[in-house]
């Protein structure tokens, strides 16, 4: 074999081998392409799952969130609320803490005493977004009340439905918050409207909010009163117009004026007699024996407030007739009352219906002391003289009017707790053996929490 064949068999063989080995090298990167692109493939399903699954944890995370109740508590009390509002739950309490020293020639017939004037856990909230209910017992003085227990639909702001046992809509200071009077006891006019009743009331506000009224159909109790019966089949009727024209003025001179009226008809047969008490909750006019409720009962009770930067004047007046009867002797006589209030508050917040908010809450080592109001209170309460003449009051036991004069300070450690110090004045006529009964000197001090 020629060296010329030789190099052109070994350079053949090696065309043959590099093509090959080349060949062999292309199917190798196109099967690590392939495979490139089959895990690129898995990765990417991989990563589409894995974000799948990061938007379902999310969606379960929102979900819970969203049926999560909500759980607070503040100056209104603590409170539990769902997610989406519809249903909430208001747990507050409202507890005072009453001294009465009395003082003076009468002062031997009054007990000294501490008590409990009331102890109310509140159990408050709403159903569906626009049922709102509200329950409320009182443990103070040794007793068991069911004060308030009511239910409310508030679809529509101008015609909102109330039913259960609540307070009748007459009597502007009786419609005030036991918390939010300027007194640690309210005035005489309060002796001559009912305090609780079971019935059913539409109300609503009107003329964006410069109007209020409020009509009801109530069991009918005594006034002052309140119970969980009906006395006959009998219904007391009760209704309030209540104008406040200024309030949408903002801090116009004049938007702290509201004035209105409530009113109550019914027929009293059956019902238990009133008691009528003085600021030092001392009865004063208690009824012979064998009188009885009987006939028709009006009430009347006019009323305004004036509140203007820290000064407030509140005015009330009541009026009761209604029918008695002693034996076969039956009359219908009337009850009258009124009484005038004037407060300050010292330390320049704004006085209004509700008790006024501290700038600066009791804290001395950071400056705050609260607010601090002083008030001062006259009224007068009357009954026909014709109880004496029929016989159905005893002159000599029972007083037939009383004149009260009240000052008082209020200091406001912040919007829940409040300390109350008052001195009442009341001077009768008749309700003793000769000439009048001795006047009653009082001087009452009240520690109260309040949140409900």
């Amino acid at each position: 074999m020629s060296f010329k064949k030789f190099w052109i068999g070994v350079s053949g063989h090696a065309v043959v081998l590099a093509v090959s080995a080349a060949a062999q090298s292309q199917e190798t990167l196109e099967e690590r392409v392939a495979r490139l692109e089959k895990l690129v493939a898995e990765l990417s399903q991989q990563l589409k799952t894995a974000e799948r699954k990061t938007e379902i944890k999310a969606e379960e995370t929102a979900v819970i969130v969203k049926k999560t109740p909500v759980v607070g508590a503040d100056i209104s009390g603590f409170s539990i609320k769902s997610a989406d509002q519809n249903f909430t739950l208001k747990i507050g309490a409202d507890l005072q803490v009453d001294n009465r020293t009395f003082s003076g020639e009468g002062s031997s017939a009054y007990l000294n005493t501490t008590l409990l004037r009331r102890v109310r856990p509140t159990f408050s909230g709403t159903v569906y977004k626009y049922v709102d209910y509200y329950f409320r017992p009182d443990f103070g003085q040794g007793t068991t009340v069911i004060f308030d227990a009511f239910l409310e639909l508030k679809y529509f702001d101008w015609a909102k439905v109330r039913v259960g046992k609540f307070k009748p809509p007459v009597g502007l200071e009786r419609l005030q918050s036991d918390d939010d009077t300027s007194f640690a006891e309210r005035g005489l006019p309060t002796l001559l409207v009912p305090s609780r009743d079971i019935g059913y009331q539409v109300s609503g506000n009107l003329l964006k909010n410069r109007a209020n009224y409020a009509f009801g159909v109530f069991n009918g109790v005594p006034d002052n009163g309140l119970s969980d019966a009906s006395a006959s089949n009998h219904r007391d009727y009760a209704a309030r117009l209540f104008l406040t024209p200024f309030a949408s003025s903002g801090e116009g001179p004049l938007s702290g004026l509201g004035f209105g009226l409530g009113a109550t008809s019914g027929n009293v047969d059956g019902e238990a007699l009133a008691s009528y008490r003085t600021v030092g909750q001392n009865a004063f006019m208690t009824f012979n024996s064998g009188v009885t409720e009987m006939g028709h009962r009006t009430r009347l009770a006019p009323g305004l407030y004036y509140y203007v930067g820290p000064f407030g004047l509140f005015s009330e007046y009541g009026v009761t007739t209604e029918g008695m009867q002693k034996g076969t002797v039956r009359h219908d006589f009337a009850f009258r009352a009124w009484q005038v209030q004037a407060t300050y508050v010292l330390t320049g917040e704004r006085k209004g219906f509700i008790s006024p908010t501290p700038r600066r809450v009791f804290d001395p080592r950071n400056g705050g002391w609260g607010a601090v109001e002083v008030a001062a209170r006259v009224g007068n309460f009357s009954a026909d003289t014709g109880l004496y003449g029929y016989g159905f009051l005893d002159p000599t036991k029972s007083s037939r009017a009383v004149r009260e004069w009240v000052g008082g300070v209020n200091w406001y450690l912040n919007r829940l707790v409040r300390f109350t110090i008052d001195y009442g004045n009341s001077n009768f006529t008749g309700g003793a053996t000769v000439g009048n009964r001795p006047a009653e000197r009082v001087l009452l001090t009240r520690f109260q929490i309040n949140f409900i």
